[in-house]
């Protein structure tokens, strides 16, 4: 399912070249002008062209096709560390979130993906009772302690960086990569970029992308919207690769605007549209092809655990996982991504295994053995005490952890607990539940002194 036509993608990407052929980009450190302006680009005050030539060959260099070839189950997930706040479980309201709440999730998380394996688990959201510049740093520490598989996110201060980097070979999981967001529009400036230029020595890998919201900070035409967000990320690229050497991908991210609200809405129809036609984009622009999506973001704007969570996670995950999705993020996140939810975590990780048993229909197994002697088992026994549906019947019928498969008559006469209460219930046993796994206490001690020299750097 394509958006676009041949012929639009032309108007996108010449709109994009043309764009940073005649105005550019807006480079606002005078040191890296200078440095552009002797490797041959033309200036203009902080302005920096981009040739065709130059555009072109990156473009080039980083076709993408956009197709599953690997089937991935169970469906995979994980949690955002850019929530702030906590949702009570109760649902009586919200807690900002501390350094040791922030551990105690992480533990929870942890235990959860042991029940839902597709779950990677890392400390959901950051602590806010540390230092500001130290708060995604900490978070990072405490997932390495208590959650087993996890990867260190991205930097983002730029005082702290050196340490975050450390800390990732400490762990013998360096960095080797790092997202540069550029600011919409035709902006090449921000902490990401400073943190990627002063660590660049590093890296093996870049990737540029931006957040324009659709009319606010780009024109409100998608051929036009397009063009200018692929002229900021693909003129970020290039600018960041010809300084560094480094190989400099870059993204296509155009978001949808709520005039009325005068916010950027996640959950709603329209982002998820805008996220399909971002990969189809980000494909087609250099002739690749989009025949399917790897992920789709579950985000809402929901303050609270409920209805509109539930309607627009569900109906995300499911329109995304119908073209190919495999990937969902984040799950247990509200408020775009301020606030976590334990309760809608659980919520959500039973929404995607539904999801993922309808995508992956029934089990069509040719038929093996002797028709009429298993017929006459059945009409003897009862087809229900047959060797093949006591030994299959599992493959043909889902089991989830809180909905309820019983009748109405069973459900009143058995006196069962709402669909909530299973999901509390299940949230306060494995919060009760004793880490089911923590790092090496060596290694917790390297990374707390790293931690406490990075602390003592801002003092």
């Amino acid at each position: 399912m394509n958006f676009f036509s041949d012929s639009q993608i032309e108007q996108i990407r010449e709109g994009a070249l043309t764009i940073l052929e005649s105005i550019g980009v807006r480079v606002h450190r005078s040191d890296l002008v200078n440095r552009l302006d002797k490797l041959g680009f033309s200036t203009n005050g902080d302005y920096v062209r981009i040739d065709r030539i130059r555009a072109l060959n990156q473009i080039e260099r980083y076709l993408v096709n956009c197709s599953n070839s690997e089937r991935i189950r169970p469906f995979n997930t994980y949690t955002s560390a850019y929530s702030h706040m906590y949702e009570k479980i109760d649902g009586s309201g919200f807690e900002p979130i501390s350094n040791e709440s922030n551990s105690a999730m992480g533990i929870l998380v942890n235990n959860v993906s042991k029940l839902w394996p597709g779950l990677y688990p890392s400390c959901p959201g950051h602590p806010t009772d540390v230092h500001p510049e130290l708060q995604f740093f900490r978070q990072c520490i405490n997932s390495f302690i208590w959650c087993e598989t996890y990867y260190s996110m991205e930097p983002v201060s730029y005082k702290i960086a050196p340490y975050q980097f450390e800390a990732c070979e400490a762990m013998g999981k360096p960095i080797k990569g790092l997202p540069i967001y550029v600011a919409s529009p035709l902006n090449i400036a921000g902490e990401s970029l400073d943190i990627a230029l002063a660590n660049s020595s590093k890296l093996s890998s870049a990737w540029v992308g931006s957040m324009p919201s659709l009319g606010a900070n780009t024109p409100l035409n998608l051929i036009a919207a397009y063009a200018q967000t692929i002229a900021e990320t693909l003129g970020g690229a290039v600018v960041f690769e010809e300084l560094t050497g480094i190989p400099t991908s870059f993204g296509t991210n155009l978001f949808t605007f709520d005039f009325h609200a005068m916010s950027m809405p996640f959950g709603t129809p329209e982002k998820l549209i805008l996220e399909w036609m971002n990969i189809e984009v980000s494909a087609r622009l250099g002739g690749g092809k989009c025949e399917s999506i790897h992920s789709t973001d579950i985000h809402t704007n929901a303050a609270h655990s409920g209805i509109q969570a539930c309607i627009e996670k569900a109906s995300l995950a499911m329109a995304g996982a119908m073209r190919g999705a495999q990937s969902f993020g984040c799950s247990g996140t509200l408020g775009m991504d301020e606030l976590f939810s334990p309760v809608q975590l659980l919520i959500d990780l039973e929404m995607l295994t539904h999801i993922e048993h309808i995508i992956d229909s029934l089990p069509i197994d040719d038929f093996t053995g002797n028709l009429i002697e298993e017929v006459q088992e059945g009409l003897e026994l009862g087809y229900m005490q047959t060797d093949r549906t006591l030994d299959n019947y599992k493959r043909y019928q889902w089991y989830p952890h809180f909905f309820n498969r019983k009748s109405f008559g069973s459900y009143l006469k058995d006196k069962l607990p709402l669909e909530i209460e299973r999901v509390h219930n299940l949230l306060h046993e494995l919060m009760t539940k004793k880490p089911c796994w923590k790092l090496d206490e060596n290694k917790i001690h390297e990374l707390e002194f790293i931690y406490n020299t990075a602390q003592k750097s801002l003092f």
